[in-house]
């Protein structure tokens, strides 16, 4: 599944480790979505970091990518063709996970914000309670994963999905869902939910106002939430 640039979803074979690199532990780390996958751009020392939207055992690596005006980066890695190759390595994102429980999960993001959580989506094969809230510019545009969503929410590994799109009639963001669905997010948390939050830094505030309004009657908060380890962000 692709998405018109400038964003896209792109998808790389796991590197072939030597006999000798796997036994000396130096081979492509093992990793799971929500894990960074660092990329050193050509003419850059620095590296540059992407969620990951798939696990070591879907047998590839994903990551969504927009395009930045002058990013050096995000520009060598939309241009490239199948075939090519980039220079990449795993760093372990250990907070950014699904909590391990089984109680339900509600995953928020905009933009390509949504990779890790299509990774959580993907790999959650023993149908956990798992809600979607996606933000996007235009579904003809920027519904990443549409088409996997659909499968996921028919096979059970996603209970519902709820999306919002800032550049047609209705003109919503994703913190708009979530208040016109307050009293189901509100249930949702009296039952113990687990929030993961991904994207841009504003969506991300947003999302902790609107949260804020919908959780004050229960006398909770998104601080109280995060101090439980049941409200984790990875915004950029």
């Amino acid at each position: 599944a692709e998405v018109q640039a400038p964003a896209a979803i792109l998808r790389f074979a796991i590197p072939k480790a030597s006999l000798l690199a796997r036994a000396t532990g130096r081979g492509f780390s093992r990793f799971s979505a929500g894990d960074l996958l660092g990329i050193v751009p050509d003419g850059s020392p620095v590296p540059r970091f992407y969620s990951l939207a798939s696990g070591y055992s879907d047998g590839f690596v994903e990551i969504c990518v927009s395009r930045h005006s002058g990013g050096l980066c995000s520009g060598q890695l939309l241009d490239l063709v199948p075939g090519d190759s980039a220079q990449g390595f795993i760093r372990r994102n250990p907070d950014f996970r699904t909590a391990h429980n089984t109680k339900p999960v509600i995953l928020i993001g905009a933009g390509t914000g949504i990779g890790p959580l299509a990774g959580f989506a993907r790999a959650n094969r023993r149908r956990r309670e798992m809600h979607l809230y996606f933000g996007a510019r235009h579904p003809d545009s920027d519904l990443f994963y549409g088409e996997e969503l659909r499968d996921w929410r028919a096979d059970g590994r996603l209970a519902s999905v709820t999306t919002a799109f800032s550049r047609t009639g209705a003109r919503a963001y994703v913190q708009d869902a979530l208040r016109a669905d307050t009293a189901r997010i509100a249930h949702l948390i009296s039952e113990g939910a687990q929030i993961l939050v991904c994207g841009g830094r504003d969506m991300a505030a947003g999302v902790a106002d609107a949260l804020a309004d919908i959780l004050a009657p229960a006398g909770l908060t998104p601080a109280l939430l995060k101090a439980e380890g049941r409200y984790v962000e990875d915004a950029y």
